[in-house]
């Protein structure tokens, strides 16, 4: 293996070094978050963010959903149907089988490919921030520094847009809720690590309400007939991370979620 130069410095003679090369080989370190205090938190009279505090407003009066935030609950990760089965076709059902039978190891997450939604948001230990602005709300993904855009800037979705790993997104305001649909995605993104397909067709709608300062919900609803029997849905909590920032996660090999 050529060792990288940095100007005149080379990597190697220490363990640190050995350990973090290795690191790089194997893929995949666990998630790390910056501290860094956010004075603008409220705060509890020993020092720590409340929580519970009210949901923040943008200038416009409408919940201000931008923070770092992961899921409350791991369960979604490996069967986003976790509460309730999803209706699965028979063409759905037998693929879905296949990859259950070799463990799902063929999951794209497993390749260093975008996990697509909702499965890159209910990864638990790899967080995801919200950047919200009049015009668009942009998510910033920890796992190998994806990256999503919700178009709210009143567009209609393009008619020659092509498929990706994340679709193409457009929001709006209903009340307190912002909701958002994706079409144009890729075939070869997963739902969930245990293999819950979903075809060229799927159209996701998700509905964000923030409950307070700390918590954040999204109902996910799938419709895609091709897979499915009718349209199902999906509501994950999200809990918020102060007082931190996200760090880089590089995938350079293999990935063990």
């Amino acid at each position: 293996m050529n060792v990288p130069t940095y100007g005149s410095r080379r990597w190697g003679g220490s363990i640190a070094t050995a350990a973090a090369i290795a690191w790089l080989i194997s893929g995949v370190g666990h998630a790390q978050v910056l501290r860094v205090p956010d004075p603008r938190l409220p705060r509890a009279p020993d020092g720590k963010p409340n929580l519970t505090a009210a949901a923040p407003k943008t200038r416009d009066g409408k919940p201000d959903l931008s923070g770092i935030w992961h899921v409350a609950d791991a369960k979604y990760l490996n069967n986003l149907g976790a509460d309730a089965e999803p209706p699965l076709n028979p063409a759905g059902a037998a693929l879905y089988r296949e990859r259950q039978a070799y463990d799902a190891k063929d999951r794209p997450s497993g390749h260093c490919l975008p996990r697509g939604v909702p499965a890159s948001m209910v990864v638990r230990g790899r967080p995801w921030k919200i950047m919200q602005t009049p015009n668009e709300l942009v998510m910033l993904f920890d796992e190998s520094i994806h990256f999503r855009q919700i178009h709210t800037d009143g567009r209609d979705f393009p008619e020659d847009r092509l498929p990706t790993w994340f679709g193409y997104s457009i929001g709006k305001w209903e009340g307190d809720t912002f909701v958002a649909d994706t079409l144009g995605f890729v075939e070869e993104t997963w739902l969930d690590n245990g293999g819950h397909p979903h075809s060229d067709a799927m159209h996701i709608t998700e509905r964000f309400r923030r409950l307070d300062l700390g918590h954040l919900e999204i109902q996910y609803t799938i419709d895609d007939p091709k897979l499915y029997t009718k349209p199902w849905s999906v509501t994950v909590r999200f809990d918020l991370l102060p007082d931190t920032e996200l760090s880089e996660h590089v995938c350079a090999a293999h990935t063990p979620l």
